[in-house]
């Protein structure tokens, strides 16, 4: 399987046969990758903080930013997040929706002046936040009509290369997959698969990824800011995949096409009964993965001039121990016609459930911003650097040096390095209420595979009393993707893996409550 498909792949053939190696290095990315959650107002900015503080997103920002806060600060931000697929698949259109209410990220900040309107330091700042990093929360459903392929092409190349006869002996036993007379060619799909069968994938995801940080930052002369934080980072994420598939079995000339000696093809044998049947085939897979992990990140702001702010962050990877759970089924359904109220037979493929646990090491992220500062508002802008071919699996306690070093090579396989860029801006139009809007540009981390990510915000504050405030914004994120349900060998079939077009589209709305202290 070529591993930059396996990322597009929904992990539906067979968690039975589905390699543990490919399913965590397909995982790493989700698990990897941020949305950048924090308070309404930087949200509204597009999150590009690299270069702004006195903000409470700093302590997970730049922590540098914590030294420009004057005295202390809390603040609660709450948030709706819907999730909006459009798949396409075989000319078909289907759309699906999931949202969810949550608390995005809440924090703090203690303000302690050190050496206020002299030379030298000026404050010594420490901050305490909760952020959702990432939220799972999605529905992606697509189905059409495929007159090429089955989904059955993919259990018989599985079950000709597959060293595991007790599932090979369940496939058999389903009638699904027959032996070809030549036993170079190991098996062939007993449906018929240029023949239109109709397809539905449905996939749903949910869970979450959040970060408690602990954050320090300083303020020399007005000048220079310096700080760093330590996060504790836990998600959970639960992934249910379903495609399903119904159409007809061959005839008896077409099994005997391929194996002149089938008991299937057989008029004598019982087994005749499942030759130009209706089929209902459901491939069911589940995913349970929790985790928790450490990080930290380093940062500094340099004003050059009065309105200029240059900013830089390292942030360290996240250090991961993952505990992963998976259970799946098949089932088919034979039926005499279409019309068919009761299926005359009823097959299962049926599986052990799998734990395991593992280590990932996410990689390291750098950040470089610059801002500028007007009489009546703010232009703001970040570039990321990441390169996600870095990331790394590791055994629990490093005790298979040869899978990890496949597994690093499976990473730098499937991904790359990829460049993220923030801007954004904020207008005082009074001194009590401001507007801001931003625009987020995601670099593509996997190699060989199309992938569009791109988001625009806007945002709104107001200054209620001398102490409260509260912000509110609207980030709306588009990614485009393919997705492949299932892959067979495509020159030994003469056929085109099936592919779906998906557009995602999260909107995301968050609301600010603040006060200073």
């Amino acid at each position: 399987m070529k591993l930059k498909n396996i990322l597009f792949t929904s992990l539906l053939v067979s968690g039975l046969m589905y390699s543990a190696q490919a399913q965590f290095v397909g995982d790493a990315i989700i698990f990897g990758q941020e949305n950048n959650g924090g308070t309404a107002r930087f949200k509204g900015l597009g999150n590009a903080k690299t270069a702004l503080g006195g903000d409470i997103s700093s302590i997970t920002g730049n922590p540098a930013g914590l030294g420009f806060f004057k005295q202390s600060d809390i603040s609660v931000s709450v948030n709706y997040n819907n999730a909006n697929n459009k798949g396409t698949y075989f000319g078909q259109n289907t759309s699906k929706n999931k949202g969810r209410f949550g608390i995005d990220h809440a924090g703090v900040v203690f303000h302690f002046p050190t050496n206020e309107g002299y030379h030298g330091w000026q404050n010594f700042n420490v901050g305490i936040s909760y952020e959702n990093t990432n939220t799972f929360t999605n529905n992606v459903r697509y189905e059409g009509t495929n007159p090429d392929n089955s989904l059955v092409n993919r259990y018989s190349d599985m079950a000709s290369t597959s060293t595991n006869t007790n599932w090979i002996d369940q496939m058999y036993k389903s009638i699904l997959i027959e032996e070809h007379s030549d036993p170079t060619k190991g098996y062939f799909p007993v449906v018929g698969e240029r023949a239109n069968k109709t397809q539905i994938a449905d996939v749903l995801d949910k869970g979450y990824n959040s970060r408690t940080a602990l954050a320090f930052g300083a303020n020399y002369n007005n000048v220079f800011y310096i700080g760093a934080n330590l996060g504790f980072t836990s998600f959970r994420y639960d992934h249910s995949s379903q495609f399903s598939e119904g159409g007809w079995t061959k005839n008896r000339a077409q099994i005997l096409a391929n194996n002149p000696n089938s008991e299937i093809a057989d008029p004598t044998s019982p087994l005749f009964d499942f030759v130009e049947a209706n089929y209902e085939l459901l491939d069911d897979y589940y995913q349970r993965t929790e985790g928790s992990g450490v990080d930290f990140k380093i940062g500094a702001i340099y004003k050059p001039a009065v309105d200029w702010n240059i900013g830089a962050t390292i942030s360290s990877p996240t250090w991961y121990t993952i505990d992963d759970y998976t259970d799946s089924y098949i089932k088919v359904d034979y039926y005499d016609n279409e019309t068919a109220s009761s299926a005359f037979s009823t097959k299962e493929v049926l599986s052990d459930p799998t734990e395991d646990s593992y280590n990932l090491i996410t990689p390291w992220k750098f950040s470089v911003g610059l801002s500028k500062f007007f009489s009546r508002g703010l232009l703001s802008a970040d570039v990321e650097y990441v390169d996600y071919s870095t990331m790394k699996l590791r055994t629990i306690g490093g005790g298979n040096p040869s899978r990890e070093r496949e597994w690093d090579a499976d990473m730098k396989a499937a991904y790359q390095s990829a460049v993220n860029v923030r801007v954004g801006g904020e207008v005082l139009f009074t001194n009590a209420l401001s507007g801001r809007a931003g625009f987020n540009y995601f670099g593509n981390p996997y190699k060989g595979a199309d992938n569009k990510q791109y988001s625009g915000s806007l945002g709104l504050g107001a200054k209620i009393t001398q102490s409260l405030y509260l912000d509110l914004a609207v980030v709306h994120l588009v990614n485009d993707y393919k997705v492949t349900p299932y892959e067979v060998d495509e020159t030994f079939w003469n056929t085109k893996n099936p592919v779906a077009d998906i557009k995602h589209q999260r909107t995301n709305v968050v609301l600010t409550l603040g006060a200073k202290f």
